[in-house]
């Protein structure tokens, strides 16, 4: 069941590089995953899928290529929930995404992506 869809900002670490797929239409998909929060019991991290896709996703697969990337990605969250035979899941989503910013391990803003074309 969707629940709800929200324009916003999710910032967290890669937890793999990311994937590369194409959609049923075959356009391309940059497929992140993105450890937000602190690990505590305060702030539990919390994993949130973000899809990239055309330009954008050509330019996040050549720079987004490792685990425990800072990231920062903007676009819409999508906030659905599921019933399986034993349990309910929710599932966050981050589509529509029109601008990531890659930050170095101190936190130093490193590259700005977006998908304008620089004219």
């Amino acid at each position: 069941m969707f629940i709800t869809r929200i324009a916003s900002t999710v910032r967290g670490r890669t937890t793999e590089g990311a994937r590369r797929r194409n959609d049923p239409d075959g356009r391309l998909i940059a497929e992140l995953s993105l450890a937000c929060g602190k690990g505590t019991v305060k702030y539990p991290t919390t994993y949130v899928k973000v899809y990239v896709r055309e330009e954008l996703a050509r330019k996040a697969l050549d720079v987004i290529y490792r685990r425990g990337m800072y990231v920062e990605a903007s676009g819409f969250l999508l906030v659905k929930e599921s019933e399986g035979e034993d349990d309910k899941s929710v599932e966050i989503d981050l589509e529509d995404v029109h601008k990531l910013k890659v930050f170095d391990k101190d936190g130093v803003l490193q590259q700005v992506l977006t998908d304008k074309k620089v004219v």
